[in-house]
């Protein structure tokens, strides 16, 4: 298997338009490397360099130590697995994923050997003398990846590809290939928009906006130390609350919202000592805030009374959706929470794994 550098890499259209802008990413030999984000962040373009079947405008990508900016994709030792999965219909199963192979020339005997290896692995023996349209959603993207193992290839790399998929048979789908990948000990490359698959599916994550690479890192990292807002709004679910405070000194520092008053704890009482007077982004996740009775340990806190606006059951918890002051919050309580809608309650929210950011810059105050 190999690693795969991007040094410097962009991608413009037109001359003006800047899809992935000086993208520098190492994935290591084995890693299984997930680059997520919102629609248009440049992830897939990404992926399409490294697959040569985008043109890059700028910087170097490396596979297995070899310069591969104008090698063609066939020769890049590479397989891919698109979000629509891009079977041959006129063909059956068996062919669909023995058709590289043929086009190298392999011997019939190695090809049935790697076919069925392959179908053994992926649990679809018994569908290589079917035809695609006969298979449902999940089946052909067993076929698909199937057809990607069979090549043996240096990376593999998927491009959304469970999206086009039912809600569970995207849970089983994304544990199959996290247990291919420990199977194959393969390099793999990984886009999503789903930040949950990115999150369970990733040794790593590459999280994009606008072209530009936020920040790389393990899931949990990501998720206990994201380095700006964007990052700490877009890893989680539900999403990160933002209050908008101003910074006093009243005896100790406070952050004020209005009539609220938050105390800032005490390992943050150095760090936003030069904000005193300017607004900063208070960040407080749902699984953080709690009903008083369920705030065990919790001893750097604030209790706040809400407004209830909408509640949704979501079986084993609750999403509470809340006006504190002229803030919108969400808060994701166990199931036995079940307030009705328009009524007040009081909650704590457990400071000591608040985020704060600076309003301009919207990086992390650390």
């Amino acid at each position: 298997m190999a690693e795969v550098v991007l040094k410097k890499v962009s991608k413009l259209f037109d001359k003006n338009i800047v899809a992935v802008d000086s993208v520098n990413v190492t994935v290591k030999d084995k890693e299984f490397i997930v680059l997520v984000g919102p629609s248009g962040c440049g992830k897939s373009t990404t992926l399409r360099m490294i697959a040569g079947l985008e043109e890059i405008s700028a910087g170097e990508i490396y596979i297995d130590g070899r310069l591969v900016n104008d090698v063609p994709p066939k020769d890049r030792d590479i397989a891919m697995v698109f979000q629509n999965y891009a079977l041959y219909p006129h063909m059956t199963i068996y062919d669909n994923m023995a058709f590289g192979l043929k086009l190298r020339k392999y011997p019939k005997d190695k090809i049935r050997q790697r076919v069925e290896e392959t179908a053994e692995i992926l649990s679809i023996t018994g569908l290589l003398k079917r035809k695609p349209k006969v298979l449902s959603g999940g089946q052909r993207q067993r076929v698909a990846v199937g057809r990607a193992i069979v090549r043996r290839p240096k990376v593999f790399l998927f491009d959304e590809p469970l999206s086009n998929l039912d809600a569970k048979l995207r849970v089983q789908m994304r544990a199959e290939i996290s247990k291919l990948h420990q199977q194959l000990k393969s390099t793999m490359i990984y886009v999503t928009h789903d930040q949950v698959e990115a999150m369970t599916m990733g040794d790593r994550i590459v999280v994009m906006k606008d072209g530009k690479v936020h920040q790389l890192d393990t899931p949990l990292n990501l998720y206990h130390h994201p380095v700006n807002k964007f990052v700490a709004g877009f890893i989680g679910s539900p999403a990160m609350n933002f209050l908008t405070c101003r910074v006093a000194k009243n005896g100790k520092f406070k952050l004020m919202d209005g009539k609220i008053e938050i105390p800032v704890p005490e390992k943050y009482q150095e760090k936003i000592s030069v904000y005193v007077g300017k607004q900063v982004f208070l960040g407080i996740r749902p699984e953080d805030i709690y009903l008083p009775e369920k705030a065990f340990g919790v001893t750097e806190k604030l209790s706040l009374r809400n407004e209830v606006e909408v509640v949704e059951p979501m079986g084993n918890e609750v999403y509470i959706y809340l006006k504190t002051g002229a803030h919108n919050i969400i808060a994701r309580l166990t199931a036995d929470s079940l307030p009705k809608s328009g009524s007040q309650i009081d909650l704590i929210f457990d400071l000591s794994k608040m985020h704060l950011f600076d309003s301009d810059t919207e990086n992390r105050i650390v």
